[in-house]
């Protein structure tokens, strides 16, 4: 080697041998924690600056300004593009294929792949010399270890249920291009599988369903839209395709994994599928324009009268409700449609455009003032419906499902909500729907039903009929749900039927329920202080 590039590689190494020993002890106590996590380090940026050098280990970000970890004056005073391609990258490559294979590192340092990037800055002007390394022998390790996840882990047969920590792998090697060609039907299938895995809870399948989106619009933003799409910010899904782009220049596979990734992201994020087809669309896909039109065909997408008009997409997850005559028989014929659809698989999580002169919203405070709830509200004036609004409730309620028709957060509700609600204000006959309900909403997902028991106390009086499902709905409270500004228990009768209704409970249930009325067991007793003597004697009970 030339004593002249010598000067230049030296340094360079020297900076690449010190990020490294760092990493090597840390890496080297690392225990694993997912059988599909076959190595850390897949990526080596070194750039080079008149004024010295640095290394990156990991992607740097798109705004990092950082300046030389190690300073050379001068460092590239004299170098030209063609010694560096020429003189520099040979030598670079060959020493980092030998850090490749160091057996120095530890199993778990190197992944079976790594991708070197040298920047070099002359004359304010970057370029960008690459190149990648593959370890073919743990590229095949890696390929067996994942055939036999799927095989123990995904197979429909078995009890297994995958850990979370191998969610990140799982997805980061299914979309890996480096380990499988793009196939979009292997990739749904394998989901599938997970999906129906993980349902064990809640929380299980909310982790999965986090790893893969954010997974999958990576995958859509850098390996697809950066190739055939011009993003108009830097952020959001404002993208147009690229104006020479045609049709036939995009492989099948890839357009058909862009569209499943569209469909799954849409699960939890509506606005991203939509935006995803219509890109599909303007790139030729004959599917997404078929879908952003009339959905897949699976459900009639279109109901007509005279006195209404109701479309449905399924793949959008949207129904648009025109009512062109404020009566009884629109909302029935609406009604009877929104039931039809889901009952053939419409989604439940939907949201809703209404056209209508009527604006009622129910008088419970957390609702959001959404059309999907003007809709309910607004068929709620109609005592006919009632029976009809409750076999809606009945098909639409489901644990750990949301509407969206407000964005998630405290607002969402799960389907059915503003049914039940009406419903169990406007006389006793559905106060068993009203418990079912209760019975069945996420408590630690859901807030909006923390206002409705005082609500639902003002509308009815705390009796004996009215009391069980009072304390139904407070214990089915957010963890966070406040006390009730007052207790509303002020005669005997009152504070018999409720003690009769704690003795059922748990004491877990029970202190829960004591806080929710009256603030807790110490705001309980000095509230007895004024109260009827007989109430005093029985609520007292209360207190240990």
């Amino acid at each position: 080697m030339a004593s002249g590039v010598q000067a230049y590689i030296d340094p360079i190494f020297e900076a690449i041998d010190k990020a490294y020993a760092s990493e090597q002890k840390r890496i080297a106590e690392f225990q694993t924690k997912s059988v599909l996590h076959e190595g850390i380090h897949e990526y080596l940026k070194v750039t080079c600056k008149e004024d010295g050098l640095w290394v990156d280990t990991y992607e740097p970000f798109d705004w990092d300004n950082r300046r030389p970890d190690t300073k050379i004056s001068g460092f590239t005073e004299g170098v030209t593009l063609q010694q560096v391609q020429d003189e520099w990258m040979p030598v670079i490559r060959e020493r980092i294929e030998t850090l490749f294979k160091s057996e120095k590192f530890s199993s778990m340092f190197f992944r079976y792949r790594l991708e070197f990037h040298l920047e070099v800055v002359l004359e304010k002007k970057s370029s960008h010399f690459t190149f990648s390394l593959l370890n073919e022998d743990k590229r095949q390790h890696l390929l067996a270890s994942i055939q036999q996840f799927v095989e123990q882990k995904l197979n429909p047969s078995s009890k297994a249920v995958p850990k979370e920590k191998d969610d990140f792998f799982f997805v980061r090697h299914l979309l890996d291009p480096h380990l499988y060609p793009i196939d979009a039907e292997r990739v749904g299938d394998l989901l599938d599988r997970m999906d129906a895995k993980v349902k064990v809870s809640r929380n299980r399948e909310e982790a999965w369903r986090h790893q893969l989106n954010g997974d999958l619009k990576r995958w859509a933003e850098d390996e697809f839209l950066a190739r055939y799409a011009d993003r108009e910010k830097s952020y959001g899904l404002d993208y147009t395709v690229k104006p020479d782009i045609r049709p036939s220049d995009i492989p099948a596979p890839a357009i058909e994994m862009f569209l499943l990734t569209a469909m799954r992201v849409g699960s939890t994020d509506a606005d991203a599928r939509q935006k995803y087809l219509e890109i599909a669309s303007q790139l030729g896909s004959e599917q997404a324009a078929q879908w952003l039109k009339s959905g897949s065909g699976s459900i009639p997408a279109l109901y007509t009268s005279e006195r209404v008009t109701c479309k449905a997409n399924d793949i959008l997850q949207t129904l648009e409700v025109h009512i062109r005559s404020e009566e009884e028989e629109s909302y029935r014929e609406a009604l009877v449609y929104v039931c039809d659809i889901l009952q053939k698989g419409f989604t439940k999580e939907y949201r809703l455009k209404l056209k209508s002169k009527v604006k009622n919203i129910l008088p419970v405070p957390k609702l959001a003032k959404s059309t999907l709830h003007r809709f309910f509200a607004n068929a709620l004036e109609y005592p006919a419906l009632y029976p009809l609004l409750a076999e809606y409730a009945d098909i639409a309620m489901e644990e750990f499902k949301w509407y969206n028709d407000v964005e998630p957060g405290e607002k969402s509700a799960m389907p059915g909500t503003y049914v039940v609600m009406g419903l169990g204000l406007k006389g006793t006959d559905y106060f068993s729907l009203v418990i079912r309900y209760m019975k069945l909403v996420d408590t630690e997902h859901q807030s909006v039903q923390d206002g409705y028991a005082a609500v639902f106390a003002d509308a009815h009086g705390l009796t004996p009929d009215t009391i069980p499902v009072w304390t139904k709905i407070l214990l089915a409270g957010n963890q966070s749900a406040k006390p009730l500004k007052s207790s509303g228990i002020e005669s005997v009768e009152q504070a018999q039927v409720l003690i009769e209704e704690l003795e059922k409970l748990e004491d877990y249930d029970k202190e829960l329920l004591v806080y929710r009325i009256w603030g807790g067991e110490k705001k309980l007793k000095s509230s007895l202080k004024q109260a009827d003597p007989e109430v005093k004697v029985r609520l007292e009970t209360l207190i240990p």
